[in-house]
């Protein structure tokens, strides 16, 4: 939190994420109830957010009730279907936490008007399994076509998306450039990248969030040229490069 954050993110998410995202470079997390309560020690009041698994009649209720107990202050609820889904968890919750969807099925974007009528607190596109779930080239794609165009269109509560590193690195496409449309599109959160914690080994946390931060204020101070122009380059990397190995 020192280092500028806006806060701390417990996964849990797990369940079935082997499966689906098999030989995609991907990362699962196995955090538990105690990481929860250890960083709930640790972190302020208001700060401290966990994403539990997918949304199941047998596990669902006693997740929420775990993280509540451990003192998270938002949940997330991963790879939503329908908005019963996002309905009973919401009850669930019962107004003890803020809820939060990740809109990464291509079912969550057929009930993008019904979903955004549920009083969330936010939302975030999971770019891994969205460009998993429509079979695209990569997970940037979804910037480059109206996917999130269109998911901004329906919700005004703050949007998410993707990941971010200190603006120079990130590879194969810095870090810099993957700001710049996120300030385009409208996003208004992201989650450290992996490469966050690699990139650490030579800069501070502070420096390189405060750069992240200085980066999306001068990209949304961009004039319509520079807009333009930092997209055509930012779409010339992305279509040279394929991480899905089902695409065909």
């Amino acid at each position: 939190m020192a280092a500028g954050v806006d806060g701390i993110i417990v996964d849990w998410e797990n369940q079935g994420k082997k499966l689906r995202q098999e030989n995609f470079d991907t990362q699962i997390n196995y955090d538990t109830y105690e990481d929860l309560c250890r960083v709930r020690d640790v972190t302020p009041a208001g700060k401290l957010i966990c994403r539990i698994n997918g949304f199941s009649g047998e596990h669902t209720e006693e997740e929420v009730e775990l993280a509540l107990r451990a003192g998270a202050d938002e949940i997330f609820l991963p790879m939503v279907r329908t908005v019963a889904e996002a309905r009973n968890t919401l009850q669930m919750i019962g107004g003890r936490a803020r809820f939060n969807i990740l809109i990464e099925t291509t079912s969550a974007l057929a009930c993008l008007e019904e979903l955004s009528q549920l009083p969330l607190n936010r939302a975030y596109i999971g770019l891994n399994d969205l460009h998993i779930q429509q079979n695209s080239r990569n997970i940037f794609i979804p910037l480059m076509n109206e996917t999130v165009i269109d998911i901004r269109r329906h919700f005004g509560i703050p949007l998410g998306a993707g990941g971010v590193t200190y603006p120079p690195n990130g590879l194969p496409i810095p870090s810099k450039y993957l700001i710049n449309e996120y300030a385009r599109l409208g996003i208004d959160f992201s989650f450290l990248r992996r490469t966050f914690i690699k990139d650490h080994a030579t800069h501070s946390m502070e420096h390189m969030v405060h750069h992240i931060r200085k980066a999306y204020d001068e990209a949304r101070a961009r004039s319509h040229e520079e807009v333009v122009a930092d997209f055509r380059i930012f779409r010339e990397q992305v279509e040279r490069w394929t991480t899905n190995p089902h695409h065909a």
